[in-house]
């Protein structure tokens, strides 16, 4: 697995605990970007969902809760991420499934079943620290979905407040989801300094 360079220790377990207890009180508007994510996804059918950055579970607790589902799968490269959302999620069991890995790793997603009827991601496309990586990744993500399968990216982005080299402007991540192979690319929901991106495959 390669060595995360970004500035939150996530193998800390005291670190991680302490994210996930202000990460919805510090941008209070995720709750708004959890109601658009369960609001797409229950125009699909019983879809079989990966959740790329998937950390405490939050996401797919709320979308556990509110969509069916046919399965759950939930990626993330912090081992207490991961044990988190086993401890939010007993309830869903039957339908819930844990993968640790970096999606900053060569072939990452050979590891993970295929295909998806939706892909799914809050605030973890960023992580990758690297803009130009960004392109690359959607298209890694392309290749574990259906054709036909939804793509919701929730990020921050670059723009008249924000200028940071490991973020794209909205046009840019647009532009790249398109060149990924994705198409009907739309800015879905914005708020606060997060964007949501949805698309699906051709």
């Amino acid at each position: 697995m390669n060595k995360y360079t970004g500035p939150h220790d996530y193998f800390n377990n005291e670190y991680v605990d302490d994210w996930a207890s202000i990460a919805n009180s510090k941008r209070p508007f995720r709750h708004a970007f959890f109601a658009i994510f369960v609001a797409e996804l229950k125009k699909l059918d019983h879809p079989r969902v990966l959740d790329i950055g998937s950390g405490p579970g939050f996401l797919a607790a709320r979308v556990l809760n509110e969509c069916a589902v046919a399965s759950y799968h939930l990626f993330d490269f912090s081992p207490r991420m991961l044990e988190l959302s086993r401890e939010r999620l007993k309830a869903f069991g039957d339908k819930t499934f844990f993968h640790q890995g970096s999606f900053l790793d060569e072939g990452w997603w050979r590891s993970l079943p295929d295909p998806f009827d939706a892909i799914v991601s809050l605030q973890a496309v960023h992580e990758v620290r690297q803009s130009n990586r960004i392109p690359r990744l959607y298209g890694e993500l392309g290749l574990l979905l259906r054709p036909g399968g939804t793509i919701l990216i929730a990020d921050e982005v670059n723009d008249v407040n924000s200028q940071q080299e490991h973020l794209l402007t909205r046009d840019e991540h647009q532009a790249a989801l398109t060149n990924a192979g994705f198409e009907s690319v739309r800015i879905a929901y914005e708020e606060g300094d997060l964007t949501m991106f949805g698309g699906s495959r051709k």
